[in-house]
């Protein structure tokens, strides 16, 4: 769970879901604004606009609040997280988790927002501080599945085949739908199958890429390696790392391009390694904010 320094940054933050969209203004995310309806309270940050202060609220407290206002477009926000082995590299699940909790909660305060993983798991539908609460225990719950190294037991499924099961289990979207998916996109299907199947729910989509930086720049020298999806083992020798480095960036370059040309958004987030939660967070929250995928409100 994020912690509370991070969750008062992220209050001055919506998630882009307009920009995300590939829909047109119609389509866009609820977003604070000027409509009559009330939404929320939150303490007061520099910059408000002084006519949104309660200040009744002032006088009876002391304490500066901002009153946000709802407008009236909408947008439901479904948060895939990937839970395939490949996650279970490094430390790269937990700055996923900690990419989906943030998302997840920038995007609660504004819409109904779900979270989902890739083995098959889904939060409640809950909006506000319940659907807050049951999304991130599912997260804080959630952990890459492991390694089918029985021959007679079944892989979990990979980033594809779970984004495609996760968006057929969904009824048809009669107004508006945005899925958020985070994963490393390491998988050797095709993404076309997914991509038609969220379509076929209505579903606009943006991909987080979330990958360390030993998969995408390995260092050279001999290693043995071993296929977390399978559990292979193999020496590798220094030619070998670098033909790996050349096929690894192409990839990232051909699934950009596939994902581009379905007219869905990919945003690339390197992975520090930095295991300090705290570091985790601000990375993930600066990271957020320069791809636009976290807007100020």
């Amino acid at each position: 769970m994020i912690s509370a320094a991070t969750r008062r940054a992220l209050d001055r933050y919506a998630l882009a879901a307009r920009e995300l969209s590939s829909a047109s203004g119609e389509r866009s995310a609820r977003e604070a604004g000027s409509s009559v309806e009330f939404h929320d309270f939150r303490p007061y940050q520099p910059g408000d606009e002084l006519r949104a202060v309660d200040w009744r609220a002032y006088a009876r407290s002391k304490r500066l609040v901002t009153r946000l206002y709802q407008a009236e477009r909408t947008i439901d926000v479904h948060v895939v997280l990937d839970v395939s082995a490949s996650m279970g590299l490094g430390d790269k699940a937990a700055h996923a988790r900690t990419i989906a909790e943030i998302v997840t909660y920038a995007g609660h305060r504004d819409a109904v927002t779900r979270v989902h993983t890739t083995a098959g798991a889904s939060s409640p539908t809950a909006q506000g501080r319940v659907g807050l609460a049951r999304a991130w225990g599912l997260l804080e719950s959630s952990a890459p599945e492991p390694a089918a190294t029985d021959p007679g037991t079944a892989a979990a499924p990979g980033p594809v085949e779970g984004v495609r099961r996760f968006a057929l289990g969904l009824p048809r979207v009669r107004g508006a739908a945005l899925a958020v998916v985070v994963s490393d996109l390491f998988d050797p299907a095709p993404w076309r199958g997914a991509l038609v199947a969220l379509r076929a729910r209505g579903l606009d989509a943006a991909f987080l890429q979330v990958v360390g930086d030993d998969e995408i720049d390995p260092p050279e020298g001999r290693f043995e390696v071993r296929d977390v999806e399978t559990g292979e083992r193999r020496a590798v020798d220094e030619a070998e790392v670098r033909a790996y480095r050349v096929a690894v960036q192409a990839f990232v370059r051909r699934t950009r391009a596939a994902l581009a040309q379905a007219g869905v958004a990919h945003v690339l987030l390197r992975v520090p390694p930095e295991p300090d939660a705290l570091a985790r967070e601000r990375w993930a929250l600066a990271a957020l904010r320069r791809a636009r995928v976290l807007v100020p409100r």
